[in-house]
């Protein structure tokens, strides 16, 4: 191999790997960032009021309208969820929505980020699942870690994933499970 392949190769090995540390930084700031850091405002979210239902057997039927897309969801009734909307700091989103169990700092955040979400394929792994309504999403996992790091959509909405922010064993096994029931819709008006 002559010289110039040689550091054409070394080149693109340089920028693969920036690209994953780029991506990785965005992952663990948005991880790191606490609620008390942030300044609210809300941007881009419908006027609709957030409808949920209590039913003690079946949960809190969570309903959301942003950018004529519809998000559903069953919360079980021993989960929280808090509405967390669009920071001017980080505006890599456009919505959040926060779930949690026993421990507010153990939590999934779904978001509907402003462009299609994206992962460093570096240590990870994937596998699909079927979801409540038949449609296909992806859990992501990094370095052989039982417990998921995200869940993506993208054969529905590219801009909505959920990350995992610590919950672990059971309560990262439950969350999977009520985020199987998630219907996202376009609404045509």
């Amino acid at each position: 191999m002559n010289k110039s392949k040689k550091i054409i190769i070394g080149i693109l090995i340089v920028l693969i790997i920036v690209i994953c540390i780029v991506v990785a930084y965005k992952i663990i700031e948005n991880s790191v960032m606490s609620r008390t850091d942030l300044n609210f405002t809300v941007k881009n979210i419908s006027s609709s009021p957030v409808e949920t239902v209590d039913n003690q057997k079946d949960g809190k039927n969570y309903y959301k309208e942003i950018d004529n897309i519809k998000l559903e969801l069953n919360i079980p009734n021993e989960w929280n969820y808090e509405e967390i909307p669009q920071n001017e700091e980080n505006d890599s989103y456009k919505y959040a929505l926060k779930l949690y169990k026993n421990n507010e700092n153990q939590y999934a955040m779904l978001y509907f980020y402003n462009n299609p979400f994206g992962v460093c394929g570096t240590g990870r792994t994937s596998k699909n699942i079927i979801l409540n309504n038949g449609k296909e999403a992806t859990i992501g996992y990094y370095d052989g870690n039982k417990n998921w790091a995200d869940i993506s959509f993208y054969n529905i909405n590219k801009n909505i994933a959920v990350m995992n922010y610590g919950l672990i064993d059971e309560d990262a096994d439950e969350a999977i499970q009520f985020i199987k029931t998630i219907n996202i819709t376009e609404n045509n008006m």
